[in-house]
């Protein structure tokens, strides 16, 4: 009976190491300030939690397709803070940063613009599941250090380099910022 918990207790840390490895939690995060932008974007708009809008990325993508455009990176831009407001009444607004916007588009998806500015920039190779608990306690230390203040939503570009491929998947995160100085 022993041998058979050893055997489990083994088990489960070996598939927590594989998990946390794969997700990439022992990957740095590039962080730096640099001005970037503009992103003409095609995006439907979410009200929930952050964790869910794979689905709407997905569908933006899926009716870019039906337009013949490539969707390489798509995007989330987040507006609130989920310590402060609650999951359920989330803001978010997601899909793909596109070259040029198609016409007639269904009435539910909305253009824009992410604006020219400056941004701290942080880029992490890891899975952006794990970006708020690897990327923003980061991002956060560097800004008070830099004496800079979040000064609008968060914008993550999401871009897979390949599905096949461990790790082909770059996610940048901008925060835009003014100095507090």
């Amino acid at each position: 009976m022993r041998y058979i918990l050893v055997f489990v207790a083994v088990a489960i840390a070996a598939f927590g190491l594989f998990l946390s490895n794969y997700l990439g939690a022992w990957k740095g995060v590039d962080i730096s300030h640099a001005n970037q932008g503009p992103y003409i974007t095609v995006y439907l708009e979410h009200v929930g939690p952050y964790h869910k809008v794979n689905k709407i990325i997905e569908k933006v993508e899926k009716y870019m397709q039906t337009q013949g455009v490539t969707c390489g990176r798509t995007f989330g831009e987040y507006m609130d803070d989920p310590q402060v407001v609650e999951e359920a009444r989330l803001r978010s607004k997601v899909g793909c940063l596109v070259e040029k916007v198609p016409e007639n588009m269904p009435e539910e998806f909305k253009s824009g613009e992410i604006p020219q500015r400056d941004y701290v920039v942080a880029i992490f190779t890891g899975s952006p599941g794990i970006g708020p608990l690897k990327v923003y306690p980061r991002v956060n230390d560097y800004m008070l250090k830099q004496d800079m203040k979040q000064s609008g939503p968060v914008i993550e570009i999401y871009e897979i380099h390949s599905i096949t491929e461990k790790n082909a998947m770059t996610t940048t995160y901008l925060f835009p910022y003014q100095s507090s100085k």
